[in-house]
């Protein structure tokens, strides 16, 4: 269970990353990268609701999935009772819930697909908050842009304050920060997609009856990974001792259990690597500082 929300403190102004400007060209800087930091903030606060609105399509697909596979998987011993002696009843009410499987996973891997969009959204956001002068530090003229010109402008103006008090280091720093918490969970629930997708295989068939973490779940997944700097293929953080407890209820070659199915489902509801108390923190402080409503 989560703890109430605490104060939002000011994080610890950083060491200076560049020259101090003068006074007329630091009112410039601040008016350019305040305006940055507004559309990149607003940018990565849609992000952020557009995974979280996916993740839960996602949960609703998923749930549906199970909910079809349980019943198929129950058919050949369900008493039907008055329908029991008709013709191939049993058949075309598992063959019907075998394309509800498929459709279900399909809705579920689009919603999955959408939360790594919205990752990637989130995640060019959190590196587009610096603000670099497009002319020389003696020029009249006044030009800024989101790409470095000259190797010596660090775009934060030497670590000053943007509005009040926070500087562009300590934007990043609480960018990344939340960047972590949804890299952290879209990688747990890649894990759960890949068993639940895999249950749709026909029980009892002689070949691979699950995908492996490195395949792609969709066309593009890894490439849309490595412009983030991701890789489909790396160490997925999981809730103490999760993994322990599903392999030691589950055999081998076996669909997982009803039990299983609902711990998968549990997790993937309780977004355990999301902490929604300090993403209002950071909402909150971002807010004050940008006067950003929060959504």
């Amino acid at each position: 269970m989560e703890t109430s929300a605490a104060t939002p403190t000011r994080p610890p102004h950083p060491s200076a990353a560049s020259p101090s400007p003068s006074p007329s060209s630091l009112r410039q800087w601040r008016q350019a990268a305040h305006r940055n930091l507004r559309n990149q903030w607003s940018r990565l606060l849609a992000a952020k609701d557009r995974w979280l609105a996916a993740a839960d399509d996602g949960r609703s697909h998923a749930s549906a999935l199970v909910n079809a596979h349980i019943s198929r998987r129950y058919m050949l011993g369900m008493d039907l009772w008055a329908l029991k002696d008709m013709p191939g009843i049993r058949d075309k009410a598992s063959g019907k819930l075998g394309r509800r499987e498929e459709q279900c996973r399909n809705l579920l891997l689009s919603a999955y697909k959408e939360m790594v969009l919205a990752l990637s959204d989130l995640v060019k956001a959190s590196r587009s908050m610096r603000c670099f002068s497009k002319v020389p530090a003696n020029s009249p003229i006044a030009e800024f842009s989101g790409c470095q010109y000259d190797l010596n402008d660090s775009g934060d103006s030497g670590g000053a304050p943007v509005v009040r008090w926070l500087s562009i280091l300590e934007f990043e720093s609480l960018a990344q920060e939340l960047v972590e918490m949804f890299v952290s969970e879209l990688k747990l629930k890649r894990l759960l997609i890949l068993e639940l997708v895999s249950i749709i295989f026909k029980e009892g068939v002689e070949h691979q009856t699950s995908l492996d973490w490195q395949d792609e779940l969709y066309d593009g997944e890894s490439k849309e990974f490595q412009s983030i700097g991701l890789q489909s293929g790396e160490t997925c953080p999981l809730p103490e001792n999760w993994r322990a407890g599903i392999s030691g209820t589950q055999r081998p070659g076996n669909s997982p259990s009803h039990e299983v199915l609902q711990v998968y489902l549990t997790t993937w509801l309780a977004n355990v690597n999301i902490k929604m108390s300090r993403i209002d923190e950071i909402v909150d402080l971002v807010g004050e500082e940008m006067q950003i409503k929060r959504s």
